[in-house]
C-alpha cells in the first residue's frame, strides 16, 4: 500500500483553503452590491464624476473583478497565462481606490487635520507598496498557491486596514 505524498495534501489543502475564501468574499461581495445597487446608482451613477466616484469605483468594482478572475485561474491549469496577468494587474488600481478613500474619509473626519493626513498616508503607503511589488513580481516563478497565500493575506490586511 503506497502513503499518498504530504506535500501534494498539503498544497491541495492550501489551494482549498484559497478556492474556498476567494469564493466567500466573492459571493458576499456580489451580495452587498445587488443591497446596495438601487442607492449607488441615485448617488454615483447620476452624479458628476469627481475623484471619489473614481476611487469608489475602483474599489467597488475592480475587486470583483480580480476576484472572478482569481476563481477562474485557480481553475486553470495554465501558468502564468493572460488572464492571470489582467487578475493581478487589477490590484493595484484597487488599492489606490480603496486606500484613497480611507484617506479622504479619514481627512475630512478629522476636520482636515494636516497631521493626521501624514500619518495615515504614511500608514497606507506601505500596504500599497507591497501590493504593486506583488503585482510586478515575477510570479511566473512562484507556485499559484505560493502567490495566492502572499496576494490573499495582503489583501486581507488592506481590507482589515
Amino acid at each position: 500500500m503506497s502513503q499518498a505524498d504530504p506535500s501534494a495534501e498539503i498544497q491541495a489543502l492550501s489551494d482549498l483553503y484559497v478556492f474556498t475564501t476567494l469564493s466567500c468574499y466573492t459571493a458576499l461581495l456580489i451580495y452587498d452590491t445587488l443591497l446596495t445597487l438601487p442607492s449607488e446608482i441615485k448617488h454615483i451613477w447620476c452624479k458628476t464624476v469627481k475623484i471619489g466616484t473614481i476611487l469608489y469605483l475602483f474599489s467597488r468594482y475592480l475587486l470583483m473583478a480580480f476576484y472572478v478572475l482569481a476563481i477562474y485561474d485557480s481553475f486553470s491549469n495554465l501558468k502564468c497565462n493572460t488572464i492571470t496577468h489582467l487578475g493581478r494587474a487589477l490590484q493595484v488600481p484597487y488599492v489606490i481606490g480603496v486606500q484613497g478613500l480611507l484617506l479622504a474619509r479619514t481627512y475630512a473626519i478629522s476636520l482636515q487635520n494636516q497631521k493626521v493626513l501624514g500619518v495615515l498616508g504614511l500608514l497606507i503607503l506601505s500596504p500599497t507598496i507591497i501590493i504593486v511589488y506583488l503585482s510586478v513580481l515575477d510570479h511566473c516563478n512562484l507556485t499559484s498557491s505560493q502567490f495566492n497565500t502572499l496576494t490573499l493575506s495582503v489583501l486581507t490586511s488592506v481590507i482589515g486596514f
